[in-house]
Formats: C-alpha cells, structure tokens, sequence
C-alpha cells in the first residue's frame, strides 16, 4: 500500500450497515454512529470496506464518483488538468473497483491526464533550458492530485538533479 492509498482510505463515504451497533465508535478521526439497519451514516472507507468485506454494509458510491463520466468528457476537451474532486480520486476509484466489480473503469480519464502531465513535464524542462537562470526554485502545477504528483516527484526530482549538474558543467566550462 502506497501513501496516497493509505490518505484515500480517511475519505469520508456513507455506508448502510445492516446490524446493529447502539453505541459510537471513537476512532482517532472522529466519532462514528451508531450503526442501525438500513440507516445510513458516515465513516472512513476504510472502516467501510472492511465492514462491506465482511458483508454487514453496503457502501453508497459517493456522487462525485457518479460524475466521472462528465469528468471524463471535459478532460477529454481540455488541454489543462481540470479539477477533480477528491485528492485522492485515483486510489478511492482503486479500491471502490475491488470492491464493486460492476463499477465502470476510467482508465482513459487516468491516460488523459497523464498524457498532460508528461507534456506539462516536457515544457516545464523546455523552460528550464531555455531560461538564462542557472537555477529554478519552484515549481507550480494546477489540478494535479496527490497521487499524480507521487507519480512523478521520483523522476522530477532526478531530472532536475541531473539537469543542474549539466548546467553547472556548461557554465563553469564558459568561464
């Protein structure tokens, strides 16, 4: 289990339990309950997953998850990163289909989007090399999740290194 997946799983989602618990459960992100059949409340996915694995709940699919279809059709449209709903929406949409197998698959929405962080990458080191600074301090992308910026802090970071190491080179090779 990677981070991000670990931070997806304190999502606030709306179960319907089907037994019966009286009390709230404190748990250390907050108070849950009571679980009455076929009452819904809401809890973290990861308790509702493990409830729904032992089959006492149902897990609502959250709506933003219902929208992904018109999600799909505006990234398909854009040539930015459009906003999405949770910052974690890769890892909820992850587990959700372990669970519910009917549940449909956006892996075009996922390539869309990655397609346009490699090109945003691209012209980001496009810039750099272009620009007359021997270095860049900061960095800024727009609507990119946390796990989209897992995916590429690893090779970001070593290209950045090597570029600066480059640069250094070609300077000092001026002088």
């Amino acid at each position: 289990m990677d981070w991000c997946e670990f931070i997806a799983e304190e999502e606030i989602v709306e179960i319907i339990p089907n037994f019966k618990y009286d009390k709230q459960l404190n748990l250390i992100s907050g108070d849950f309950g009571p679980f009455l059949p076929s009452v819904p409340v809401k809890v973290p996915l990861w308790l509702a997953l493990n409830l729904q694995r032992q089959h006492k709940c149902t897990i609502v699919v959250p709506q933003w998850i219902q929208e992904l279809q018109r999600l799909q059709e505006a990234q398909e449209n854009s040539d930015t990163l459009i906003e999405m709903p949770s910052e974690c929406w890769r890892e909820i949409m992850h587990l959700f289909r372990e669970q519910c197998k009917s549940m449909p698959n956006y892996s075009s929405l996922i390539e869309k989007r990655e397609s346009i962080l490699k090109s945003s990458v691209h012209a980001l080191f496009r810039h750099a090399f272009e620009s007359k600074s021997l270095f860049l301090t900061d960095v800024t992308l727009h609507n990119v999740s946390r796990g989209e910026l897992q995916l590429l802090k690893s090779f970001v970071q070593k290209s950045f290194a090597q570029f600066q190491a480059l640069r250094n080179v070609y300077v000092y090779s001026k002088q």
